[in-house]
């Protein structure tokens, strides 16, 4: 609440094979972020922002636990901070470990690194979109009142379409249809990347939110008092188990 208009913290996380490191890589048109080719893959998150706002991220201010770094470790406790000129300022984008994976430090820490956002770009995969723990957490997001945008990731070619539908429906029973939706095909990657058209729509909305003051202040209002509001239940439900 005292820093409403620092850059904002936009963790991409979701389902194991979910493809969030490429999709972060894709999004930057340049190679960020090392994906996993076994799992669980335990790697130090990598959050990638503007040079100017680089001294924001390397304060305690963000998840002041972790270990800043500037090379990508095998350690779930360092922050591995990319300062990429072509980021729009007064935005980072955090690579976090999967939300279901079998390795408990990296589950761990997604949760927290999601916890500790001020938006979600939540991945998942045509294979996996009804899994359970993605759920679990995604319902937490509605409860917090999250800002929330949604990709599902590899669809068999020509289901895009069919498989957004049934996700967007989903989306609405739990109470998170105002979540802009991105549907990507599954496509052969050129140089480790998806095709810019692919990913375009999804740097369109993350700059949209960032190109003025007021957008920002906005998403970390509703993030903010969402967490608030969650934090009343909570503390009622710490009340009647005293009780």
């Amino acid at each position: 609440a005292a820093t409403i208009d620092a850059p904002l913290l936009a963790v991409v996380g979701g389902s194991t094979g979910a493809g969030k490191s490429t999709l972060v890589n894709s999004l930057l048109r340049r190679h960020v972020t090392r994906p996993g080719v076994r799992r669980p893959t335990t790697k130090s998150p990598v959050l990638i922002c503007h040079p100017s706002d680089a001294p924001w991220f390397r304060s305690g201010n963000v998840l002041p636990e972790l270990t800043r770094t500037d090379v990508e470790l095998e350690d779930t406790r360092a922050l591995h901070i990319v300062e990429v000129p072509s980021m729009p300022e007064g935005l980072a984008l955090l690579d976090a470990p999967d939300v279901d994976s079998v390795d408990d430090a990296n589950r761990t820490l997604a949760r927290q690194l999601l916890l500790a956002a001020d938006l979600w770009l939540f991945v998942t995969s045509a294979a996996r979109y009804a899994d359970a723990v993605p759920w679990e957490l995604l319902k937490s997001a509605a409860a917090r009142e999250l800002f929330l945008g949604v990709v599902i990731n590899r669809c068999p070619p020509g289901s895009a379409q069919e498989v957004g539908s049934d996700l967007a429906r989903m989306l609405v029973d739990e109470g998170l249809g105002a979540a802009p939706l991105f549907a990507i095909e599954e496509t052969r990657l050129e140089d480790g990347m998806m095709p810019d058209t692919a990913v375009a729509p999804i740097r369109g909305w993350l700059g949209g939110l960032t190109s003025q003051q007021e957008a920002r202040v906005e998403v970390v209002k509703q993030s903010l008092t969402g967490a608030l509001r969650q934090l009343d239940v909570e503390v009622e439900a710490l009340r009647e188990g005293v009780e």
